[in-house]
């Protein structure tokens, strides 16, 4: 349901500017963690990946670790194989997601497979959660959400998908563990979006492209945009002649204290420790 006009809209608190980062064969642009914010609602890591021609057989993400966190793969453009070492494979396509839970610990890699010129150009967002404390041991598991299942409504110049929890009425196909939002907006030049989001919730808006407004604010390519307060409504609008697309993420604060060690999110350092002998005694698996 969109917000009405005497529903209070929250401010921005800052706007932090993502930084280069290398991960596998290529770079990426990371918004979280950020050196003053570790988490908005459960999500603690953002990255932006492409657009860039991939080269397969060459380029992705060889195997490597993750335990305590969910991974969330959004593409914007191309085509993607998961394989893990519980037993997992999917292939991802433009606009679907790839939502692999790591629990007590998972081995997995991600590599471009395009079939068609177009999913040549590889473009996405990988997103990590934090698991709460009762869940960091669970089982790993892992969801295939394709691009048809993503909960999508075209209105007044906004295009809207929901890929977990809910926005503006829509309910996402990830089965999340926690509450939280993910969404990936696109709105014209000129349209505007105002919607209402729990009041407990944190929320940002990371910048794929365009340029946009919030309140005073402008941001753009790179830029993640955090809201502060507890007001139950955000808006923004495309300030560009391009369109703005951002990724919209939020939830209930994330369950601390936080111990980030390489691939690694746990509560404690005893965790994160065991978590470094499950990987190197073979006990996440192999792929």
């Amino acid at each position: 349901m969109s917000a009405t006009v005497d529903v209070a809209v929250r401010g921005v608190d800052r706007i932090a500017a993502s930084e280069m980062a290398p991960v596998g064969t290529f770079t990426v642009r990371r918004a979280l963690p950020d050196r003053q914010r570790h988490s908005i609602g459960p999500w603690v890591f953002l990255d932006h990946f492409g657009p860039f021609r991939v080269k397969p057989g060459h380029d992705g993400v060889g195997a490597h670790p993750h335990a305590g966190i969910e991974t969330v793969t959004y593409l914007l453009s191309g085509r993607q194989e998961h394989r893990d070492s519980a037993g997992h494979v999917g292939i991802v396509n433009t606009g679907g997601a790839q939502w692999m839970t790591a629990g007590r610990g998972v081995i997995h890699a991600e590599a471009p497979k395009p079939l068609t010129e177009e999913e040549y150009t590889l473009h996405g967002i990988q997103l990590w959660t934090t698991l709460p404390r009762i869940l960091k041991m669970n089982a790993p598991r892992y969801q295939n959400l394709t691009a048809d299942s993503v909960a999508q409504v075209k209105r007044d110049g906004a295009t809207i998908r929901v890929i977990g929890g809910s926005f503006a009425g829509l309910t996402g196909p990830g089965e999340t563990l926690m509450a939280l939002v993910v969404a990936h907006v696109e709105l014209a030049p000129g349209a505007s979006l105002e919607e209402q989001v729990p009041e407990a919730f944190e929320m940002a808006a990371y910048v794929i492209a365009g340029e946009g407004r919030f309140g005073a604010q402008s941001a753009a390519l790179g830029d993640l945009v955090i809201w502060g307060g507890n007001e139950s409504a955000v808006r923004f609008e495309n300030a560009g002649k391009e369109p703005l697309q951002v990724m919209l993420i939020g939830g209930t604060p994330a369950e601390g204290p936080l111990v980030f060690h390489g691939p690694f999110v746990m509560n404690t350092v005893e965790q994160v420790r065991a978590a470094e002998v499950a990987y190197r005694t073979g006990r996440m698996g192999t792929l």
